[in-house]
């Protein structure tokens, strides 16, 4: 027997998974060219798979293991009464225990052809039996659910050799080598010459090489024979051979089974053997009774179905009552009688069937509906809203939500825009702003105005509305909310007494009172100590005084202790003391009578005159855009006050909501162009 330098196909796609497409058609394209030869020899294989395929360095392919091979004429067929071959490559026939024709072998290479291109078999299952049921009812998953970039002319070759009906698949290997030969062909004419030499590794190769077959095959029934050629021979097929090389292969054929006369004599003798031991199995096969296995699992109901004598046959239905596996119903029904080796057909559940949920939103409610109906799903719980701007009873709102997965038959809740000429206003007078708001939202209500009035009622809580309560919504579905800022308090004449303490030279005194109008200074003087200072003060509501004093020529200094330091002025810095200003950034010392004194002035980052103060990071000026009215030109002060100084400024404003009509949008405008003034100015 040859000895082949390589491996076996089946390592090969265990190792590296699927081949590239050009070396599965390669592949495929000798070993159909090799079964043709052999089938012209009238045998048949009848176990093609990976395992039994030899492939060199070359990458040339050599069919091994003919031990269950047949032989067979135009006059017979062979019949078995047993399963043969791999049942992961078995065809129908072979599974059904019918006769096995040169089809069966074309079936398996179409088998093989599936393994190489996807790296799977298209059937498995936990048992053989499973498997071979799958061989006999099931289609495979199509080539592109594996690799999108599948042509589809091999989808095309795989549906032909998997046909289940033996005549519809090629009539022989032949007709299969010229459809893999032309693919293969198409693939060399994509492609420039020099692109395929790089993909198969080789530095020069023309199409003709490539296309001629060399397939291999173990030609068994010539053993010892005398000139023979070797065990492991190359095999070109028949339809290439000149008619004298046919005429001598056929006599060398003739010869051999003239010697071998007994060997056929005695497969002969086997195959009757078994012949009649499959008819008196037929009749010899007695009734029992059929287990009813309604309700158990499909593994178990199989398992029990096969001790009992009986073949399986598996049907898959939807059913929402029934858990998925499990079985629903069987043919014949249990307790009945059937003789042994009978089919019974199984219906098993597949639970609930999923539906993608559509698209409901804009359709009116009665077409969403009767549109839920024909699909096989349930309105659930319908609410309504009112949204300004959708139309009356369209469907706004959905759960599950569109393209969800959704079991057939489930509700489907709806929300509503509610028409609304049928919704009036509800009574939300006296309560508060939220709770004005909610009431009002819920009802789908979102455009709303809140305006701020005088009222002796109680801040913050509504005191108009408009439309007022009871009365249908407005067509553009706005509401405007009166709310109550409270009334005025009364102003009252108080009196602010300060008695100036103990210390030397003059104080500096300042009183500040702070009521409902703001904050504001009352007194500002220098008194000495001892000196009771009283001040008459206008308070608005309630309200509080802050007196603060000051040493004439002292300053108060943060050292980042939690005390402030109290410096004067030291040496010549004296001369400048009036320009030391809040926000100064100063060096100090501390002598042994515990005086501290100002010693440096460091360099500020920025200075500003009114009000004196220095090393500013923000100014935030804040703004009332009513009551008091907005006013541009103070506004426009502080911003040059803070230009000049280089301190970034922001303005702040509040009552945004009762806004007179165009204020914002001036300010904008006068912003933008300010920026642009500004920017000319750097300009230049």
């Amino acid at each position: 027997m040859e000895y082949v330098d390589g491996r076996t196909l089946k390592s090969i796609l265990e190792e590296q998974g699927p081949l590239k497409p050009f070396w599965a058609v390669h592949i495929a394209c000798e070993l159909a060219a090799a079964l043709q030869h052999a089938h012209n020899r009238n045998i048949i294989h009848c176990d093609i798979k990976p395992h039994n395929v030899l492939i060199n360095k070359s990458m040339t392919p050599k069919i091994a293991d003919f031990g269950i091979a047949r032989m067979v004429t135009s006059q017979t067929m062979v019949y078995t009464s047993s399963v043969i071959g791999s049942v992961h490559y078995l065809s129908p026939e072979q599974a059904g225990g019918c006769p096995v024709t040169a089809q069966s072998d074309i079936y398996s290479l179409g088998i093989v052809l599936y393994e190489m291109l996807t790296g799977h078999v298209p059937f498995d299952g936990k048992t053989a039996v499973a498997v071979a049921m799958m061989h006999l009812e099931k289609t495979p998953p199509p080539l592109k659910s594996y690799d999108p970039d599948l042509p589809d002319s091999l989808q095309e070759v795989i549906d032909k050799a998997l046909a289940k009906d033996p005549a519809d698949r090629y009539a022989t290997a032949e007709e299969m080598w010229q459809d893999l030969y032309n693919i293969k062909t198409k693939m060399l004419q994509e492609s420039v010459e020099e692109d395929y030499a790089e993909m198969l590794g080789i530095t020069a190769i023309s199409k003709n090489e490539l296309a001629e077959p060399t397939g291999k095959i173990y030609d068994w029934a010539n053993d010892n024979e005398e000139g023979a050629p070797e065990e492991t021979i190359i095999m070109k097929p028949a339809f290439n051979k000149s008619t004298d090389e046919i005429v001598q292969e056929a006599a060398a054929i003739n010869r051999r089974e003239r010697r071998n006369k007994y060997i056929k004599l005695f497969a002969l003798v086997a195959i009757l053997s078994a012949v009649f031991l499959m008819v008196g199995n037929v009749f010899s096969r007695k009734t029992v009774d059929v287990p009813n296995v309604v309700g158990k699992s499909v593994v178990e109901a199989q398992k029990t179905l096969e001790k009992s004598g009986f073949t399986v046959k598996l049907d898959e239905e939807y059913d929402e009552k029934v858990t998925p596996g499990y079985v629903i119903k069987q043919e014949p029904e249990g307790i009945s009688k059937r003789k042994e080796g009978s089919e019974i057909t199984l219906v098993v559940s597949k639970g609930l069937e999923m539906l993608e949920m559509p698209d409901l939103i804009g359709r009116k409610l009665d077409n969403a509906k009767k549109f839920l109906s024909d699909l096989g799903y349930e309105t659930g719980v319908v609410t309504y809203k009112f949204v300004a701007g959708k139309p009356a009873d369209s469907v706004l709102e959905q759960a599950p939500k569109a393209k969800n997965k959704t079991p057939k038959g489930s509700k489907v809740d709806l929300v509503v825009c509610r028409d609304p000429k049928d919704l009036s206003m509800p009574d939300v007078m006296g309560s508060s702003l939220n709770d004005a708001k909610k009431a009002l939202t819920e009802l789908g209500i979102m455009d709303i105005t809140v305006r701020y009035v005088e009222s002796g009622s109680s801040e913050g809580s509504i005191v108009g509305m408009e439309p007022p309560a009871g009365s249908k919504f407005a067509a553009d579905g706005k509401v405007v909310l009166q709310v109550s800022s409270g009334s005025h308090p009364q102003s009252v004449n108080k009196y602010a007494e300060f008695v100036v303490p103990q210390g030397s030279g003059t104080q500096d005194v300042q009183i500040i009172l702070i009521d409902a109008n703001g904050q504001r200074t009352v007194y500002q003087g220098a008194q000495k100590a001892g000196v009771r200072i009283r001040q008459k003060v206008e308070v608005t509501g309630s309200g509080k005084v802050q007196f603060f004093k000051t040493y004439n020529g002292y300053y108060y200094v943060d050292s980042g202790t939690d005390e402030l330091v109290t410096c004067k002025v030291k040496g010549k810095l004296k001369q400048i003391r009036f320009s030391l200003c809040t926000g100064d950034i100063v060096e100090f010392e501390t002598n042994h009578n515990g005086e501290s004194m100002i010693t440096r002035i460091l360099t500020r980052r920025n200075f500003m005159l009114r009000p004196t103060i220095a090393n500013v990071d923000l100014i935030i000026v804040a703004f009332a855009c009513i009551n008091p009215d907005f006013s541009y030109l103070l506004a426009d002060k502080l911003l040059v006050l803070a230009e000049q100084a280089g301190i970034p400024a922001v303005i702040c404003l509040n009552k945004i909501d009762l806004a007179p009509a165009g204020l914002i949008n001036g300010l904008a405008t006068r912003s933008m162009r300010s920026l642009r003034s500004r920017e000319s100015m750097l300009a230049s």
